[in-house]
């Protein structure tokens, strides 16, 4: 125990010292805003958080976590700012741990010396798998994308087979991993996944295990499930009807995964790459660079095959190895003709399966047979290389796969502050009826202000406690636009461009419009429409407009906008947030205990 304690630490530490390296841009003050990673300082409970709106349920129960945080941060007087930061820093000290977790595991079955020595030749040798865990090209394009939340999933994903594989299943552990990674929808099916695999390979105790894992995924589902029932979106994407109201096959393929310079998609997956937005992807992976680190990689492989095979009938392997190959081969076929066209036809007919639009997140369930490689690789080559020379070598290939990685997150996560704008805008429309329009037209904004002028999220829906109307629709370069859920918000926004009579907006239910005119985009004809409204608030950075009343004063009578969510359905979704909440919590302290306690 006392040896596993100290590994636990030095893994750890590596972990703190890389994720430093990654995330180093965060420490300055200020709050994320790149692409799909918005945090506010005052983000609303709205029914948009809950997944009520008409928009799909993609950030549940992340948006209500993150607002409950922000509440409780505020109530003791603790900065705002740090939170998300702070939230993807412990994820990848995490995925950090559990790689060094999964090797110790694997090896220990298979040898009694190497890796699982104690001392510090055993720590050394273990470097090579803790580092490739977190700087992997799947870890800098997900940061790069902004899905910070993904990596709770990934970390999940890596833990699973240390916890549900090995020779003492580690049960209430296990379920917390699984709450923790329901974060998000997609986190949370990364995390089945895994459970299930590492269930099914692993010997003892099956029934039972499986049987109250699967009573914590249906708990912890709960908050994007009964979301996606009661509201007018659906999880990742579920249109009226059931169907998938994002593009069909054109947004399947805008999503599938890309080839990267030189390797192809199959290449591209198996080196954990190819998301499908060129825009967040290093320049190091666009290059001829790609290819020289597909054939690192494959020699990497090469090395730790034999170990592989002579540790072919450990639990561990057999939950992770086939997995990566399963899931490679099917990723990249997603990505063909024929695999767009059969995964539309799924995405189509079964709610909810939106949620395989992105297959290239996917990739996260081949990462611990990746740091599985690693690690025996750096075994295999200890004896000849002596540990530290193995150490250095493969820790090289781990970086050499995303050379440019710290500066590349360095010069994209930098922190904004909001202007004084944001705060006068709330004062005015906050839990006031009647929705609010955005300008310039689309859910992205590109002003020097924030990212350098990298494309971002508006922040205004998590920002301001109103109905912010947004079609969701979504320009890829390539792919053409990726219709969202939004039907109002488009009918609405599209006759703002066209500059009809603000009448036409008031009996879409629209009362205000939020100029952001530092953001580039379309805003057509909407000066005209504009022109017969009331200017309630103008600065630099917002303008913002009331469609009717006098100067000064409110509607006599307020736009007829659609209801908002019932108290009813509102009160569901929040209790299943608790239940999440509660259920993730108590897993984490009988785990707790349970290590404590002794055997």
């Amino acid at each position: 125990m006392p040896d596993s304690r100290v590994a636990v630490a030095v893994d750890a530490a590596v972990g703190v010292v890389i994720t430093a390296l990654l995330l180093a841009g965060l420490a300055r003050p200020g709050f994320p805003l790149l692409r799909d990673w918005v945090a506010t300082p005052t983000p609303p409970l709205s029914d948009a958080a809950l997944g009520l709106g008409e928009s799909a349920a993609r950030a549940v129960p992340q948006d209500v976590a993150v607002a409950w945080a922000t509440r409780a941060l505020e109530g003791i007087g603790l900065p705002l700012w740090p939170l998300t930061g702070l939230l993807t820093a412990a994820f990848c000290v995490w995925i950090a741990v559990a790689a060094g977790a999964l090797v110790r595991q694997v090896v220990r079955g298979v040898t009694s010396a190497g890796v699982d020595t104690p001392g510090w030749s055993g720590h050394l040798v273990r470097l090579p798998a803790v580092v490739v865990a977190v700087w992997n090209p799947l870890v800098v394009e997900r940061l790069l994308q902004g899905h910070w939340s993904l990596l709770a999933g990934v970390a999940a994903v890596v833990t699973l087979p240390v916890l549900l594989a090995g020779p003492r299943p580690r049960l209430a552990a296990a379920c917390a991993a699984v709450a923790v990674a329901g974060l998000t929808p997609i986190g949370w099916v990364l995390a089945v996944v895994a459970a299930a695999v590492s269930l099914a390979c692993g010997a003892r105790r099956r029934a039972r295990s499986a049987a109250v894992l699967a009573a914590v995924a249906a708990v912890t589902a709960l908050p994007w499930v009964l979301a996606t029932v009661l509201g007018g979106g659906g999880a990742g994407g579920v249109g009226e009807g059931g169907g998938f109201a994002v593009g069909g096959t054109p947004g399947v393929a805008a999503f599938a995964a890309r080839a990267e310079t030189g390797i192809g998609t199959l290449g591209s997956v198996v080196a954990l790459g190819g998301i499908w937005n060129s825009a967040a992807v290093p320049p190091s992976r666009t290059s001829w660079w790609a290819a020289a680190a597909l054939v690192l990689l494959l020699a990497v492989w090469a090395v730790a095959a034999p170990g592989i095979w002579r540790a072919r009938r450990d639990p561990t392997v057999r939950a992770t190895v086939p997995l990566a190959l399963v899931t490679w081969l099917l990723v990249a076929l997603s990505a063909t003709a024929p695999g767009i066209a059969a995964l539309a036809a799924v995405v189509d007919a079964i709610p909810a399966a939106g949620l395989l639009r992105d297959t290239q997140k996917f990739v996260a369930l081949a990462l611990p047979a990746t740091v599985l490689a690693w690690g025996l690789a750096a075994r295999a080559l200890a004896p000849r290389l002596r540990p530290v020379g193995a150490a250095v070598l493969l820790t090289a290939v781990a970086v050499a796969a995303v050379p440019d990685a710290p500066r590349v997150l360095w010069d994209s996560l930098h922190p904004v502050t909001y202007g004084e704008g944001w705060a006068r805008v709330a004062e005015i429309v906050d839990g006031r009826p009647g929705d609010m329009l955005v300008l310039p037209a689309g859910s992205f904004r590109s002003t020097p202000l924030w990212a350098g002028g990298a494309a971002v999220l508006d922040p205004a829906p998590r920002m301001l406690d109103t109905r912010v109307l947004v079609p969701g629709d979504l320009v890829v370069g390539g792919a053409g636009t990726v219709t969202g859920e939004g039907d109002r918000a488009r009918e609405a926004t599209e006759a703002l461009l066209r500059g009809d009579h603000p009448r036409t907006l008031t009996a879409l239910g629209v009362r205000w419009v939020l100029d952001e005119r530092t953001s580039a985009g379309p805003r057509g004809e909407s000066d005209r429409t504009l022109s017969a409204t009331t200017t309630r608030f103008a600065d630099p950075e917002l303008v913002l407009y009331e469609l009717g009343g006098t100067d000064g004063q409110e509607l006599a009578v307020p736009p007829p906008a659609p209801p908002p969510a019932s108290q009813s359905s509102r009160a569901a979704v929040l209790a299943a947030h608790v239940a999440w909440l509660v259920t993730g919590l108590a897993a984490m302290i009988l785990a707790a205990v349970g290590r404590r306690s002794p055997r």
